[in-house]
């Protein structure tokens, strides 16, 4: 039987319906908003990652502008080549928009520069940059027998957390006196979760989606759900569903639009998926082959465009409307991919850049008509409690997030790395105001 946890019935059911069609868009971009073909998104899969001749790599540049991942294997190019201008100039582009390195990457750029203006102003960006800006507190801690915590949401209607376990594979929630409790969403004690990962609430708290994938964290032996498991409050009781996904698809981010349609990406895979409550099956939004490792999702303030991070190249924009993938253009130097998490607050996409160094938390500004980024400001920055900042939801006002991810303690199959015993995870809470 299924555990039931605080204020959660176990009562299991599957939803009838097997398809629906794609979502419509609750209303369509603003009239007169213009897309420039320079903006068009390039696909890019495993292949991508390969270029490392020059003149792809500047091409690669030129169609993902605000990609540091791209401009460091520029950067690494006219380093192996000799060309101590080409890699400067690279690490300057870079240091222009926030980025650092390790010290000894710092140490082997700051002596291809030799004794210059120009080594002299690196050195004093890259200290800048390197800078710690803690502005967060504490939330909440979770035990440390909830393993590796991937993701976390507040519930709107009762203000308490619920945590995803990659590990454990269990949802782990927040009681009223702080205390944690447990819930199993395995069947009967039979077809267990695979890795839970992304969670998200509907804006009334009625539906919760929670993600569910092989993310490598999953022992061998045992029958396992992939694809995404949604609760549903009534008057008296919660129901669960379980909805299958597609062959070889595994879920990780989730975001819940106002209308209450989820959207799932596939960080392995690179397809972008949703399912609305009444679904039995996920459904496919945007096929393999766009995307490289689409992270992050969040919803336009208009409900019109659907905003995903792709790790390496920057952020794509769905148009709903026209059922087509653009590039999050920049008006000004900033750097737009290494983004794991991605909420909305307002007119702003709020992003967990832990691909970058540092690693960081941003407020993205969007234009009136939400195709450009207009600034980006750094809300927090290495802070001293982070291992790797990871998952959460925007609540009151803040964002609360996973700060010390613990992926570096745990090895294939979910296996404890010798001597690296888990530990309690932080919940921290960063206000957007």
């Amino acid at each position: 039987m299924m555990r039931a946890a605080a204020g959660i019935a176990g009562v299991l059911l599957l939803s009838a319906c097997a398809y629906a069609p794609p979502p419509k868009p609750v209303s369509a971009a603003g009239a007169g908003s213009t897309v420039s073909p320079a903006s068009v998104w390039r696909k890019v899969d495993a292949e991508t990652g390969k270029i490392a001749d020059l003149a792809g790599l500047q091409e690669l540049a030129e169609a993902f502008p605000d990609s540091s991942s791209v401009r460091l294997r520029l950067l690494r190019h006219h380093a192996g080549a000799k060309n101590i201008a080409g890699a400067v100039k690279e690490a300057m582009w870079l240091a222009e928009r926030g980025y650092s390195f390790s010290d000894a990457a710092r140490a082997q750029i700051l002596e291809m520069a030799g004794d210059t203006a120009i080594a002299a102003k690196l050195g004093s960006m890259l200290d800048r940059n390197s800078g710690p800006i803690a502005a967060s507190s504490l939330a909440a801690t979770i035990p440390a027998d909830a393993l590796l915590v991937e993701g976390v949401a507040i519930d709107p209607q009762t203000g308490l957390l619920d945590a995803t376990s990659v590990v454990s594979r269990k949802l782990h929630r927040q009681s009223a006196d702080g205390s944690w409790g447990v819930k199993d969403l395995s069947r009967n004690g039979r077809l267990e979760p695979q890795s839970l990962s992304g969670i998200a609430f509907d804006p009334s708290g009625t539906h919760r989606w929670i993600a569910a994938g092989a993310l490598g964290m999953t022992p061998k032996e045992g029958a396992y759900h992939v694809g995404a498991y949604h609760t549903e409050r009534h008057a008296e009781t919660t129901t669960i569903s379980r909805l299958r996904a597609p062959e070889d698809v595994n879920l990780s981010d989730v975001t819940v639009a106002d209308s209450g349609t989820a959207y799932f990406s596939d960080p392995v895979g690179g397809g972008v998926y949703f399912a609305e409550p009444s679904y039995r099956y996920i459904n496919t939004l945007i096929e393999p082959g766009q995307f490289r490792s689409p992270q992050g999702l969040a919803t336009s303030i208009d409900s019109s465009k659907l905003y995903i991070s792709d790790y390496r190249y920057g952020i794509g924009v769905f148009d709903f409307q026209t059922m087509s993938v653009h590039r999050l253009s920049a008006q000004a130097p900033m750097i737009l991919d290494g983004i794991d998490g991605l909420w909305r607050y307002g007119n702003r996409l709020i992003a967990v850049q832990n691909g970058t160094n540092p690693m960081r938390i941003v407020s993205i500004e969007l234009s009136p008509d939400g195709m450009s980024a207009t600034n980006l400001t750094v809300l927090e920055q290495a802070h001293p409690a982070w291992t790797e900042p990871l998952g959460g939801s925007i609540h009151d006002g803040a964002l609360y997030y996973v700060a010390n991810g613990q992926w570096d303690r745990f090895g294939k199959g979910g296996a404890l790395i010798p001597d690296k015993p888990p530990i309690p995870t932080q919940i921290r809470r960063l206000p957007l105001d």
